[in-house]
């Protein structure tokens, strides 16, 4: 009987051992993930988008997003570039380590070291990791992408660029001492980096040609390393300087007729920037299919902040733009295309989602694990994207830009807050006054309804106002340059002045 009941059982255990190696065959591997940052893109600037303007053609880039799930409702930390960016990097808001201003070039600051990157919670799970384009997260020393994380590094530090490699500088005679943290404009003329060097660009060449030229390097160079890959693709286009392709300002004017932007406008040279990215993305999906990579592969495409109108952009049908705190400053369009996973396609998304999310969601998708001692203000929503459900009922959303008057013998010392709970929007330019509106029914931000609804709006401002405790007597790590004059104008005002902002709310709580 003894003998029986062991062959049963051993019979019983090999037949487990058996469906499990086989599950396991069954399962995919890890995924590679790309995250395609666009700079300063408008709401209305990408063909996916349900009010895109009629004036932009990117039908690469919206046949992914229609292959995957589009998300009307993302919004980012910030609006505007590095702090936006620090928040993708760190899962965390900006503000808590004093990186709420851009960094000014050659200025010898970098977003906090002490903080962990997802580049480096990937590359410690066995990913090879890329940073290609704009960085603007540090330049010298521990701040460069080598030492954050990432394995291969090709673009450039700053915060833009020239498109135009005729106007670049030489690497061979570049040296970066000579331009001080007041030197705007030769910062965009750096020639690129690839990892720590400085290297030459053929004339006549394009720069997100150049970067897309990159990334495909990249792309065989972790196929041959045998490891998923995490690249975080930073174009800087649309930002300006409005630069574009003579031939893709003729393609769109040729494509669209009638329906491209007026000939010799700021606008038609903006659409035929996203055309070439658009093109591009093509040749990286053309890449990735070719290596056999495609379907395992999660992209990820958004824009870091709002569009800026006056340099081309098209922010429809949201109110505002980069730099402010109504919708149009940090809500951005987004899509997420993953064929291996069990998400439908073609789904549109309208929950709110945060960039914050990012981390999390990249490592628990990865199998990585994060430091039991790193903070983190997103959450994992990695289910909430596959099967398109809301990852953040009442919970709120929220953006502050501190903001100066033109001058010091004016300053306005406001703090523009946006807080997004629900369909609910509520707003200040930092005068004390709010507004509150329903996304709902009024994406615009055009009738405030504070008057009606007193209980929301002071439960949705003491979300933020208490937030503010964490950090508000922490002074900024580093303020731009100097042409801005911020940090003169902090200590001037006082600032950040969160007494204006909220009211008695804020020092009757903080007294707690």
């Amino acid at each position: 009987m003894k003998q029986i009941i062991r062959s049963i059982a051993v019979a019983v255990l090999t037949l487990v051992l058996v469906n499990t190696y086989a599950d396991d065959k069954k399962k995919s591997p890890r995924p590679n993930i790309i995250l395609i940052l666009m700079d300063d893109l408008g709401y209305a600037d990408v063909g996916f988008m349900p009010q895109a303007a009629k004036d932009i053609y990117t039908p690469n880039i919206d046949k992914l997003a229609n292959q995957g799930t589009v998300f009307t409702s993302a919004y980012v930390t910030h609006p505007f570039c590095g702090p936006s960016r620090t928040g993708i990097m760190t899962g965390r808001m900006p503000h808590v380590f004093g990186a709420q201003f851009n960094l000014a070039a050659f200025s010898g600051y970098g977003v906090a070291k002490g903080e962990t990157f997802i580049s480096d919670v990937l590359q410690n799970a066995g990913y090879h990791t890329g940073a290609i384009g704009k960085w603007h997260l540090g330049e010298d020393g521990d701040y460069h992408p080598l030492e954050r994380g990432f394995d291969y590094f090709y673009g450039f530090l700053g915060g833009g660029h020239e498109y135009h490699s005729k106007t670049w500088m030489q690497a061979a005679t570049y040296t970066p001492e000579k331009y001080s943290v007041g030197a705007y404009g030769k910062d965009y003329n750096r020639p690129m980096m690839k990892n720590k060097t400085y290297i030459e660009t053929e004339k006549g060449k394009y720069v997100t040609d150049v970067l897309t030229d990159a990334t495909l390097e990249f792309i065989d160079e972790s196929k041959e390393k045998e490891q998923p890959f995490f690249l975080y693709l930073a174009y800087n286009a649309p930002h300006t300087p409005i630069q574009a392709k003579t031939e893709d300002i003729k393609a769109m004017q040729k494509t669209l007729g009638a329906d491209a932007a007026e000939a010799g406008s700021k606008r038609l040279t903006y659409t035929a920037m996203m055309y070439n990215v658009d093109y591009n993305i093509k040749r990286i999906v053309e890449k990735l299919e070719k290596n056999g990579e495609l379907d395992n592969t999660m992209i990820v495409f958004m824009s870091d902040n709002g569009g800026k109108p006056v340099a081309g952009a098209n922010n429809f049908p949201l109110k505002g733009r980069k730099g402010d705190a109504y919708e149009g400053g940090f809500r951005v369009p987004m899509f997420v295309y993953y064929p291996n996973s069990k998400m439908k396609k073609g789904d549109v998304n309208a929950y709110n989602f945060s960039a914050l999310d990012f981390f999390p969601t990249f490592a628990k998708l990865a199998g990585a694990q994060i430091p039991k001692d790193k903070i983190l203000d997103g959450k994992e929503v990695s289910q909430n994207i596959i099967k398109n459900t809301n990852p953040r009922e009442d919970e709120s959303i929220y953006v502050l830009r501190h903001y100066f008057g033109k001058s010091q013998k004016d300053p306005k010392d406001l703090n523009r807050v946006g807080v997004v709970r629900n369909n609910y929007k509520l707003y200040t330019d930092g005068n004390g006054k709010w507004n509150l509106f329903d996304l709902s029914t009024d994406i615009s931000e055009k009738k405030d309804i504070a008057p009606q609804h007193p209980s929301i709006v002071k439960e949705m401002k003491n979300t933020v106002n208490e937030w503010t405790y964490t950090w508000e007597d922490k002074r900024p790590e580093f303020f731009d340059g100097p042409r801005y004059d911020f940090e003169s104008k902090w200590n001037a005002t006082n600032m950040p002045n969160f007494n204006k902002t909220f009211g008695k709310m804020h020092q009757n709580n903080k007294s707690k």
